[in-house]
């Protein structure tokens, strides 16, 4: 979360200075930086948003909570990202490549491409700092970011080769380029999203880890299936169907059977005495699948939901 608030303070910041100078020196890649920052203020301000409406806990009606409302949100910021800033970033590039218009540069120019860049670079090395797998929110601002920088770098050298050349469709296609390189980071967040809302499976070496642990609980003879979810990058849910060591099982109630098998007289007590041992299994079974739960949220911390069921 620390990378997305730091992403809003920088964009906000440069967003005001870009848009003052595009409209008063009339560049169209200062004013597609403008419109490039404004999109990242809103939609990382979307992110945010997500981020905290996923921590809310569980409750009747989200008994899982909603962890995963957070890719929707991730989903709409990286529609944002391509709608807004791709298309409106390109369409003013486009435009002005027809209908060009004299520029203005003046040392504020680059006084506030100067500012912008150390800006962005802060918030992108936070977020450098920052990137986990299944942070989507993290992914963004780091990407979003990191075209920020490479565009003001291309806004520069679009600027300067326009004032040197006397041609100003260098400025221009400066502006398309950004618009492209925002497209592209739109449509690969937009799949990192999707793929996240529809339960993608937790990274290998996690399930492994997972794996181990089961394995090591004495009455698991077999682990016959095993499915590993990502909900958010800190928080995971597990289903495993395992086979149970029966020999250990009716071990651990060795002395109350030989004492009701002593009490067998007759066919109606052996009924009487399957019944009972059904029912006992049953109660034995639950309580030690309840406690190998237990025992692997406790020992696996990013485990927030554990099923696991006997074959």
């Amino acid at each position: 979360m620390k990378s997305v608030k730091v992403a809003i303070t920088a964009n906000m910041l440069v967003c005001c200075m870009k848009f003052v100078v595009a409209f008063v020196g009339g560049s169209a890649s200062m004013l597609a930086e403008a419109i490039h920052s404004l999109a990242d203020t809103a939609n990382q301000a979307l992110l945010l948003i997500g981020l905290k409406r996923s921590m809310v806990g569980p409750s009747r009606q989200f008994p899982f909570g909603r962890g995963q409302e957070r890719f929707v949100w991730g989903l709409i910021s990286a529609c944002g990202i391509f709608f807004v800033g791709a298309g409106v970033t390109m369409y003013h590039g486009i435009v002005s490549l027809f209908q060009p218009h004299d520029l203005m540069i003046n040392k504020w120019t680059f006084i506030v491409l100067g500012v912008s860049f150390v800006a962005e670079g802060y918030s992108f090395l936070v977020a450098y700092r920052q990137k986990k797998e299944g942070d989507t929110a993290n992914l963004a601002v780091l990407l979003e970011d990191g075209a920020a920088v490479f565009s003001l770098i291309l806004a520069a050298i679009a600027i300067i080769l326009s004032e040197l050349t006397g041609h100003h469709y260098w400025d221009s296609v400066g502006s398309i380029i950004v618009g492209i390189i925002l497209a592209i980071i739109a449509v690969f967040l937009i799949r990192e999203n999707l793929e996240y809302l529809i339960e993608k499976a937790s990274p290998k070496e996690l399930q492994e880890e997972v794996r181990k642990v089961i394995e090591s609980f004495p009455l698991v003879e077999e682990i016959k299936d095993i499915r590993m979810i990502v909900i958010t990058p800190e928080a995971h849910s597990i289903r495993a169907e395992v086979e149970l060591n029966g020999y250990l099982l009716v071990k651990e109630m060795e002395e109350s059977l030989r004492e009701d098998f002593e009490e067998i007289n007759t066919f109606g007590d052996f009924l009487q005495f399957c019944a009972a041992f059904a029912n006992r299994v049953t109660r034995t079974v639950g309580a030690k699948i309840d406690e190998m739960e237990e025992t692997l949220m406790k020992k696996i911390t990013y485990l927030k939901h554990v099923d696991i069921k006997p074959s």
